[in-house]
């Protein structure tokens, strides 16, 4: 069953969500951990980069790519990896060599997800899996009716993903595909964090935490994952009832 822990507003869920991330990092073992891009991690990411202050290439863990929309890549302003690269992997350091992603802009994505499967076969599990809660319930992209056995896989895109992600571009993008890690690596994490931040969030957290668990709904996995946490901020947790 996931634990919920909510916070009282964004600053205190980013407090939170850094402190976790940090200890993951600053472990002497190799761990692999997995963030997402968009708005509500940035306010820890902005709390990791001014802990680790230079620290980064001394430290053991590795970054895997969560996904990226088809046809871009970091040099493209409001790309999923873009977002990454200006707020965490620049503002800490964090050198090229522990960092794997998916080229979207390969000739070949299904050799690309094969990449990405392979390197999670080869050195992990997951250690810490960040996700944020799309609005939809999906989890990186993984959308609607995404099978929970599902590893690295490119997915057309809902109406609903394309819609929302307007906002991370300067001007309006044609979004059709994305490629993403698979619900498969999120089950098998070792740690898995759900995150949701704002009044919009709270419909459909009160679903995952309310309706079965359901490829409807991606983020209903947090309920069979052995230990996983949602982590809310009042906002997000308003349509919840109260225990």
């Amino acid at each position: 069953m996931v634990d919920i822990e909510r916070v009282t507003d964004y600053g205190a869920l980013s407090e939170r969500l850094a402190a976790e991330v940090l200890s993951c990092m600053l472990d002497s073992g190799e761990n692999l951990i997995c963030l997402p891009s968009g708005d509500t991690p940035l306010g820890a990411f902005k709390i990791i980069a001014s802990k680790l202050s230079g620290k980064s290439n001394r430290l053991n863990f590795k970054l895997v790519g969560l996904d990226e929309w088809v046809g871009m890549g970091r040099d493209t302003k409001g790309s999923c990896q873009s977002c990454m690269f200006e707020h965490l992997y620049k503002p800490c350091a964090i050198g090229r060599d522990k960092i794997i992603e998916f080229n979207a802009q390969s000739t070949d994505l299904e050799m690309e997800c094969r990449k990405m499967d392979r390197f999670i076969a080869e050195n992990g599990p997951i250690d810490l899996a960040v996700l944020g809660i799309g609005m939809n319930g999906h989890l990186g992209l993984n959308e609607p009716g995404t099978s929970f056995s599902q590893s690295s896989h490119i997915v057309p895109l809902s109406e609903t993903t394309k819609k929302v992600a307007q906002k991370y571009f300067p001007e309006p993008v044609e979004l059709e595909k994305g490629i993403t890690l698979g619900l498969k690596h999120f089950l098998e994490a070792k740690r898995l964090i759900l995150i949701a931040s704002g009044k919009q969030k709270a419909e459909i957290v009160r679903r995952i935490m309310e309706e079965e668990v359901s490829e409807r709904i991606p983020a209903t996995i947090a309920k069979i994952h052995p230990d996983s946490t949602l982590l809310i901020d009042h906002h997000a947790a308003s349509a919840l009832q109260e225990e």
